[in-house]
Order: C-alpha cells, then structure tokens, then sequence
C-alpha cells in the first residue's frame, strides 16, 4: 500500500508562525551531480514572462533566491537550481533559469536532463504521453537558446534523456603558461565556455586520488587564461569564461574521459553535458571522430552520457555541431526550504 506523505505538524506550526518565504523543490542528481529544481514558492513580478526578463530579475533583484538554493548552508560547491518558466516562447513547451554557486550559466547539460526527468516523472508537462508512445519531444527555452528533449520509455518506465543541445563549436587554441611550462589549450563552447586541455599531453592524471592536484591546476589555468579577459576571435564578444574542462582519450577511439572544475574549486560529478558537448564539436572539427558516430564520455566517478550529431553547419572559420547528449537523471527527494528571520546566514554564505 503506498502511503502519502506530508509534514509533521510540529514543522507546519513552525513553518506558519512567522513569513518563513517557504520554497518547495525536488532534488535530483545526474551522473552523481545535483539539480535542485523549484516547485513553487518563488513568484515572478508582473511584466517578467520570458527566461532572459526572469534571468535578469533574478540576477539584479532578487539574488537572495539563488543563494538561499544553492550555496552553503543549504547546498555547496556542486548544487545547481533551475527555476521553471511558464513560457511558449521560441517555440518552447517551458523555460528554465539556471542558478549556480557563482553566476546564471547559458546553460547546463546535468541541469536540464535532471529538469526534464522531473517533468517526465512528476508530469509537470501534463499530456506528453500518449498511450502505449515509448518516446515523446517537447523543448525547453534556456538562457543559450531553445533545447529539444526526447525521452524515452523501456518497458513502460522511463528510461532516458536525449538533450538536443544548442551548436557547439571550438573557439580558438593557444598555449598558457604555468609552473613554467606552456600548456596548449583549447576554448571551446557547448553552451557554456571551457577551457580545454588534452591531460596526456601533460601527463595529469584523471583518477579521483589526485583530485587536489587537478584543482590545483584548473585554478591556475583559469587565472592565467583569463587575466586579460577573453574575447572571441571571430565576433570580438567578450566570454565570460570560468571553467577549466581535462580530458583523456581512451585507446577505444569512441570513449573519453572528461574532468570539469568550476569554481570555487570543484569537480563536476557528471561527466557534464555542455563540457561533453564543447569536446564532442572539437573531436568533429578535427575529424577524429565523424559526425554519425557516438561518443561516450565518463566521469571522474565512472557515470556516462553519450553524444552524437544531429546536425553539422560550416561558416567561413568555424564549424558549429548540434549534439545529441543522452543521459538520465533520478529523483533523490522533495525539500521545503524556509527562511528564519533571525537567522543571519538566512540567505547562505557562498561556498570555500
């Protein structure tokens, strides 16, 4: 017999004693990295409709939100939010606004998998499925622009995600020099920036027991790659880019292992979804790997996704790829966040 489950009294009593601005939202993880995704509790102001009006209230307005979600004492240096928007634009069936520890990314790769397993799996997109279907489409609008998503029944449960991403394009190669070597990098884009370096050409190992020794360096790559700031060859748009992106190709041609740190200083569980985008574009552009074929990446803790092409486009000096990234995200609980008025660290501290 499945039971339903609420909240005790004893926490309601507390919860309604005062304006406790309670959130309710369900977390999920993908690969091993969490996505804390709102269910109520945050209210738009009149005129706010799309993701970019919704990103920018929340980033000049109204920041305590995010970090009531996802920094410390609440989340850390690995938890993401995403904040559904009830939009149509572009096409789309829904928006999402993406929260980080540090900033509102473009996009997120493990946030919208996590995002479109909860719709799927709480049916917050009602009429979806049609009986018997073992697949059906809809597309969400992301800061990058919209992102189709497929998910897939296996015997009548739900089974996988396939995003397909915004194009994604390597940006320009150079060399950085740190602990007095010249490091050879790539900037690449998947629907966030990174800043690429193939681990064997520096003999770095991608094994979890030298975790330290990678952040150490992604620090010092970042600082140096950014310094100056970065702007795009081609465009001459200034990129905010903060995230430094290891990998390591397997003797398999068709396997890599993919390291993403971001700050504070923090590993990516998942084998990251815009990261494996950012590399899946290169491989293409080099023509290590053809479009057709699939790639599998894994992370530091051995999860996977898997990318391929739906799409390649070529423009005089780049070549932009349209990933197909399938993965799959799981519900790991439901949580009401609530706010004590005497509590100084109400709105949280970011993470060390």
């Amino acid at each position: 017999m499945k039971t339903a489950y609420a909240l005790p009294a004893f926490a309601n009593d507390w919860l309604s004693k005062s304006d406790r601005q309670i959130v309710l939202a369900v977390d999920s993880h993908t690969g091993g990295n969490p996505t804390r995704i709102v269910l109520s509790g945050i209210d738009l102001p009149r005129g706010v409709t799309t993701v970019d009006a919704t990103r920018a209230w929340l980033r000049d307005n109204a920041d305590h939100w995010r970090r009531r979600l996802v920094h410390e004492p609440r989340g850390g240096g690995l938890t993401c939010a995403v904040l559904p928007v009830e939009t149509k634009e572009d096409g789309c069936d829904i928006g999402a606004v993406i929260l980080e520890p540090g900033s509102y990314p473009p996009m997120c790769g493990h946030c919208m998998i996590g995002f479109a397993s909860v719709i799927i799996e709480l049916g917050l997109l009602p009429g979806l499925w049609v009986a018997n279907d073992s697949e059906t489409r809809f597309r969400i609008r992301t800061p990058a622009g919209p992102v189709g998503v497929t998910a897939r029944k296996e015997g009548g449960s739900f089974s996988t995600i396939t995003l397909t991403n915004v194009e994604s394009f390597v940006v320009t190669a150079g060399n950085v020099s740190v602990d007095g070597r010249e490091i050879p990098v790539e900037l690449l884009y998947g629907g966030d920036y990174y800043i690429s370096v193939d681990a064997d050409r520096i003999g770095l190992s991608l094994d979890r027991d030298n975790a330290t020794e990678i952040v150490r360096l992604a620090r010092l790559l970042k600082t140096q790659y950014t310094q100056n700031g970065v702007m795009d060859p081609i465009s001459g748009e200034g990129l905010d880019v903060y995230q430094v992106l290891f990998y390591r190709r397997d003797a398999n041609k068709h396997r890599v292992k993919i390291v993403v740190v971001a700050p504070p200083g923090v590993i990516d569980r998942s084998p990251c979804g815009t990261g494996t985008s950012a590399l899946f574009s290169k491989l293409v552009t080099d023509g290590e790997i053809q479009p057709h074929e699939t790639l599998t990446t894994e992370s530091i803790i051995g999860s996977t996704f898997t990318v391929t092409a739906e799409q390649v486009r070529d423009t005089q000096g780049r070549r932009y790829v349209t990933p197909l990234l399938t993965g799959r995200a799981y519900i790991n609980g439901f949580l009401t966040i609530a706010a004590d008025s005497e509590d100084v660290l109400a709105d949280g501290f970011a993470p060390l």
